[in-house]
């Protein structure tokens, strides 16, 4: 991992979508995996918002500088994605997806009830874990050129901000559970019931907007997704080994070098002529 991680910038960006100029079926033209983003979506702003308050429950034991800079910055980076997922989520909604706000409401009740019910050190092993599945999934969308040519070019700059920053975030809530004294036997154990519940929910709100649109009766319409997803290129079943790994003792998100990659995209979005410069909003 490495000895001096680099700072984690907060970016203040305000994303336009225009209803008439995002398709629905915005990602490789294909119902099955736009609708698998956008399940990812209308989930992301009520789940950033739980990876804020366990990491907050826990701040008070950084005694680093540097990892508490660290911090700032991770929950700067996480309520910015919150407020302009949520911009995209409210575009579903105007597009047809009536089922948008009832599910994000579900999982505002659901994580609710862990605040309630579970101790601050699970609650952050749980961001721990869905930390995980972000930096698995923003890896693979800035390093393989097929996933990211798909998406519309109206939606494309959100995905590409937001797996870039969950890169540059990946290891903060990890590093907070260890210096709070986080076990590696609960961190591990809590990620098996994280998983299901991940896929479940994840599952669920997919198969209730594929029904939305008059897809999910309808097999032929989503097999295709179903084995880009799959099969080949099969972008999901090749993030097993990533995802294996964070089972094994003595993990760390860093011990997966990724430095080069963000390096290069961060010049490629923010740099001179970045193609991200354009919603980049000055600060107040």
């Amino acid at each position: 991992m490495p000895a001096n991680p680099a700072p984690i910038p907060l970016r203040q960006l305000d994303f336009h979508f225009d209803l008439a100029a995002v398709p629905r079926d915005w990602s490789g033209s294909d119902p099955f995996l736009s609708t698998f983003c956008d399940s990812l979506s209308v989930l992301f702003p009520e789940g950033e918002r739980f990876f804020i308050d366990s990491v907050k429950l826990l701040r008070h034991r950084v005694a680093s500088p540097e990892l508490e800079a660290r911090v700032a910055g991770f929950i700067g980076q996480e309520a910015m994605h919150g407020r302009e997922h949520r911009a995209f989520n409210e575009m579903l909604a105007r597009q047809g997806f009536t089922a948008a706000p009832r599910v994000e409401a579900r999982l505002r009740r659901l994580l609710d009830r862990g605040r309630r019910q579970l101790s601050p050190h699970s609650q952050l092993a749980i961001t721990c874990a869905l930390e995980h599945f972000t930096a698995m999934m923003a890896e693979a969308l800035l390093g393989q050129p097929g996933m990211r040519d798909d998406m519309h070019a109206a939606v494309r700059p959100l995905w590409l901000w937001h797996a870039l920053e969950e890169s540059e975030h990946k290891a903060v809530a990890f590093d907070v559970y260890r210096a709070s004294g986080g076990g590696e036997l609960r961190r591990i154990l809590i990620m098996v019931p994280t998983s299901l519940l991940f896929a479940l929910v994840v599952g669920a709100t997919h198969a209730r907007f594929l029904a939305e649109r008059g897809v999910l009766s309808r097999p032929w319409r989503w097999l295709r997704g179903i084995a880009h997803l799959w099969l080949w290129p099969g972008y999901l079943a090749r993030l097993f080994p990533a995802y294996a790994s964070y089972y094994r003792p003595g993990f760390h998100p860093d011990q997966r070098d990724t430095r080069g990659l963000l390096d290069e995209w961060r010049a490629r979005l923010f740099g001179d002529g970045g193609e991200l410069g354009e919603f980049v909003r000055e600060a107040a």
